[in-house]
């Protein structure tokens, strides 16, 4: 009897996972974007294919790949590797959309203010600097 309530509990489980798992349909793809069909075999994937969290994709140098669940959208951006369901708990997707869990702050800069930064300090911008700096004897 305690046999039949396990069985059935897993089977349960498993009929669970699969119909609570998310289907994504791919919206746009930008570059080259694959995934894993078989061990080693990897094949490009196209507008308005339906992939599961588990498959494994691969997007190349330049590329994106958009997927659509439901009523949101996830980016998936370039040069990321693995499952669905990974890459979607890493920071190489963003997701927008009704259901995104995104967080958005709103910034304490008044809208008619313009922010102004320096910028990225380079090498010939410090060299610039050093060089007004110092006294040249010619």
């Amino acid at each position: 009897m305690k046999a039949k309530k396990v069985i059935l509990s897993l089977v349960l489980a498993v009929v669970a996972a699969v119909a609570f798992a998310a289907d994504y349909s791919v919206a746009s793809v930008t570059g080259k974007v694959q995934y894993e069909s078989a061990p080693g075999v990897w094949k490009d994937i196209v507008k308005g294919d339906v992939l599961t969290a588990s498959t494994v994709i691969n997007t190349g140098l330049n590329s994106k790949l958009v997927l659509k669940c439901d009523d949101d959208t996830l980016t998936i951006k370039p040069m990321q590797k693995g499952t669905i369901e990974k890459l979607l708990s890493t920071s190489g997707v963003v997701k927008s959309g009704t259901k995104g869990k995104l967080n958005v702050a709103k910034g304490e800069t008044a809208d008619d203010e313009t922010v102004k930064s320096k910028g990225i300090s380079t090498a010939s911008s410090r060299a610039s600097e050093a060089k007004e700096d110092l006294e040249w004897d010619e």
